[in-house]
This record gives C-alpha cells, sequence and structure tokens, in this order.
C-alpha cells in the first residue's frame, strides 16, 4: 500500500543536530528494501508561492498557504506492506527525531490497475529537464469551487487538467491524498516512538493531494500551471521548488553551506513572476 510520508518540525521540535543525520543509511535502507518510490526535501517555506483564482482573477502571493508552523520540510513516497510497516519506516526518518513524520494514505480509486504505482517505475533516476516544483493542492475552510464556466462545481474535477499538463509533459506525477481523519503522526523521543492520529497541522487548512510538476518557464510557468487547477478556485496551490541534496554528504558541512541561503527566498517575488503569467 502506497503512503506519503511528510517531514515538519511539529509543537514540541527539537533542535536539529546536523552530525546526528542519518538520512543516508535511511535512503539506503529504503531503497534496498524496494519500498521506496521517490522523495525529496523543498526549499523553506519563504520559498513558498500560494497561488488562488477568486471571481476569474489570479491571486499569487510569497509564503505558504497557512501561517501555521506546521510547513512541510520534504516528502517521499513508499510502498509499504500496510500501516505497521510504515509507522516502522517513518519512525526510523531523521526527522522524526526532532520534528515528526506524517503518514498519508493515497485514496484507492474502484477501476485503478491494482499494479500501477503513484511514482513511475524507474522515475527516481531520471534526470530533471526543467526546474521542478511540488504542488500541493490545498482545501480551505468555506472554499466551495467555482466551474470555469459558471456551471456546476461537481462537473469541474481534476481530470481536464491532469490531461492537459500530461499531454504537455508537465505534470510528472500525482494523486489524491485520503483526508486528515486518516493521517498518522510518528515522533522518536528519547528512543520511544510515539504514535498518534490525525492531521498533520492544527490549521483549518488541509492538503488535500499533489503533484510534481517540471516547468522550463520557472515559476511564471508553474504559476500558470497551478492556476489552471481547479482547486485554485476555492481552495489554494502551494508551489514548492524542490531542494536536491547528496543524503551522503557530510551534513555538518552541508549546513554550514546552506546557513547563508536559508532564510532567503532564492524565488523571484510573485508579483514579478505575475508578469510571465499569460492572463
Amino acid at each position: 500500500m502506497e503512503y506519503a510520508l511528510f517531514y515538519a518540525e511539529g509543537a514540541d521540535a527539537l533542535p536539529y543536530v546536523p552530525a546526528d543525520d542519518n538520512v543516508g543509511e535511511w535512503v539506503d535502507d529504503v531503497e534496498a528494501r524496494g519500498v521506496s518510490e521517490y522523495g525529496e526535501r523543498l526549499r523553506p517555506e519563504q520559498d513558498a508561492t500560494t497561488v488562488r483564482v477568486r471571481g476569474g482573477e489570479l491571486l499569487v502571493a510569497d509564503g505558504p498557504f497557512s501561517e501555521s508552523k506546521e510547513s512541510i520540510g520534504g516528502f517521499d513516497v513508499i510502498d509499504a506492506r500496510d500501516l505497521d510497516e510504515a509507522i516502522e519506516i517513518a519512525s526510523r526518518h531523521p526527522v522524526a527525531s526532532f520534528g515528526r513524520v506524517e503518514i498519508r494514505p493515497f485514496v484507492r480509486w474502484p477501476d485503478a490497475d491494482p499494479d500501477a504505482r503513484i511514482v513511475p517505475a524507474g522515475f527516481a533516476e531520471r534526470p530533471a529537464q526543467g526546474r521542478r516544483y511540488l504542488m500541493l493542492v490545498v482545501v480551505e475552510p468555506g472554499g466551495e469551487r467555482a466551474a470555469a464556466d459558471g456551471g456546476s462545481a461537481e462537473d469541474d474535477g481534476p481530470e481536464a487538467w491532469v490531461g492537459e499538463m500530461d499531454g504537455r509533459g508537465v505534470r510528472l506525477f500525482g494523486e489524491v491524498l485520503r483526508p486528515p481523519a486518516d493521517a498518522t503522526f510518528v515522533r522518536r523521543r528519547h528512543g520511544e516512538v510515539l504514535v498518534t492520529d490525525g492531521g498533520f497541522a492544527e490549521a483549518k487548512e488541509w492538503v488535500a493531494g499533489f503533484d510534481l510538476i517540471e516547468v522550463q518557464g520557472g515559476l511564471a510557468e508553474a504559476i500558470e500551471v497551478a492556476s489552471k487547477h481547479p482547486m485554485a478556485r476555492g481552495g489554494a496551490i502551494e508551489l514548492r521548488p524542490l531542494w536536491p541534496f547528496d543524503v551522503h554528504e557530510d551534513h555538518v558541512a552541508r549546513a554550514e553551506r546552506e546557513a547563508s541561503e536559508r532564510d532567503l527566498r532564492l524565488e523571484p517575488a510573485a508579483a514579478d513572476a505575475l508578469a510571465g503569467v499569460a492572463r
């Protein structure tokens, strides 16, 4: 069964100690066991861009969709036997020792191929051909979605968007997640694994699914792609650029090297990027 693992600091976060970061060992283990499909680190929340469409007007803002401290710092897609194995895998990730890992199952569609996987086979070895963003599809309170043509929102599902973006070669993979009530939190404190049920954050907004996209036109094209998603009307789309790194490098040296840019926005300002979006 496939699960998304989301990584965040959490309310009881401990300081991150680079010398204790054993993510390389964790990656080697899940790959050797054949449970890893794909995973990436994300640029910090100041490099997030949130896209909404209201009344036909495109609204773009710098920063994440929520002011919650539960910003997602990375993700993995795994294929585990069951939730117990997913918990065991999540509990050994280094983030569990200072932050927390959320386990979210994907929606299982009745007509889906039972052998199909969220991440295409061999994708992890495929080199990037453009700039990649994780596109978080967010439900917001009271955000009833309005159909693009003024018709019924029930007839305005994401299928047309998926078809267009697959055809353009922009959408690499993605899927709908089961609701926050089906989420599981995993933390490790003082050698003890702590498991709780519930959503990732206390905020009313929640991530309903995600897509990994790859664009040639940078943030401007990513905004255009996000604005066409039906959830942008009434909900929100958060764009997060990937932040690749070598999981086996010296993490103390990496942390020192990255310290100067960690609190900077490296993406263009949303207002500047809007100039490159076709309206």
